[in-house]
């Protein structure tokens, strides 16, 4: 009896931990066309001195990337709102939508939240561009979205913005 106590529990561990995960999903659509044509703002000197004052600040010394707001459209529900998806400059396949926070990078099979570990983003009042800190393609995936490509993408996610402070 012992014995068929413990496989018991081990199978249902096993179970448990097969479905165990992390998913960022939610329930508001959202979708973009990453193939459509799009422009994209384009960093000043003043920018940069900006991006470099706020790095100089907080004492980091790690890598940069330069997320700039571009004019691709985004379907937040039933709605379409436009400079809110953004793409990083070092890493051109990176996209970052603020409505949602979820970050996209082509070539990877869904849409995730940002990076964990230290990741921050930092911008100005114009929301022209984006600085961010300690930067990955993603933490915890949205389950529910599609592979991530040059065409459309979309996905389920909560109404999250990290610059709600404005």
């Amino acid at each position: 009896m012992y014995r068929a106590c413990q496989i018991a529990c081990v199978v249902s561990l096993g179970v448990i931990c097969a479905f165990a995960g992390d998913d960022a999903s939610g329930s508001i659509p959202y979708s973009v066309d990453l193939s459509a044509p799009y422009s994209r703002h384009e960093l000043s000197a003043e920018d940069r001195q900006w991006g470099a004052s706020l790095v100089a600040n907080l004492g980091y010394d790690g890598k940069v990337v330069y997320f700039v707001r571009t004019t691709l459209p985004l379907q937040v529900d039933k709605a379409t709102v436009t400079g809110e998806v953004y793409q990083a400059i070092e890493s051109p396949d990176w996209f970052y939508v603020v409505p949602g926070d979820a970050m996209l990078k082509i070539g990877t099979r869904f849409v995730a939240s940002p990076g964990v570990g230290g990741f921050s983003m930092h911008a100005p009042r114009s929301r022209d561009f984006i600085v961010c800190l300690n930067c990955g393609p993603g933490g915890v995936p949205f389950l529910s979205s599609t592979k991530v490509s040059k065409g459309l993408v979309t996905w389920g996610g909560d109404s999250w913005d990290r610059f709600s402070d404005r």
